[in-house]
């Protein structure tokens, strides 16, 4: 592979990742926290009505605190759920129900909190 071509294939993919980046900004930017508190209604059993978590008892598993987390991170997390990079069943299964609207809304609302 010649030089040129590798120079091409790098330009492609900052070119690619930057215009992902803008994209997932804008749709950061259209967040709607009052639509995603009317979604977070499929996350209140697991994560509490504000996100708070819930403590372990008897032998239940303890859920995260996503409340006041960063926007950024709560639309990642979400994401790799969806896309099997992160192994959870339930979350999975919520997550791959999600709309990429619905996460950045959510992360919205559980970001304000």
């Amino acid at each position: 592979m010649g030089i040129s071509t590798v120079l091409k294939w790098i330009a492609t993919c900052i070119l690619f990742l930057s215009s992902s980046l803008m994209a997932a900004d804008e749709l950061i930017t259209k967040a709607d926290p009052e639509a995603g508190k009317l979604r977070s209604v499929i996350c209140i059993g697991c994560h509490g009505l504000n996100g708070e978590g819930k403590e372990a008892v008897n032998g239940q598993p303890a859920f995260p605190r996503i409340a006041g987390q960063v926007q950024s991170y709560l639309i990642k997390s979400v994401n790799d759920y969806k896309n099997d990079r992160r192994n959870d069943p339930m979350m999975a299964a919520i997550a791959k129900g999600l709309s990429e609207t619905d996460i950045v809304n959510l992360a919205a609302f559980y970001s304000s909190k």
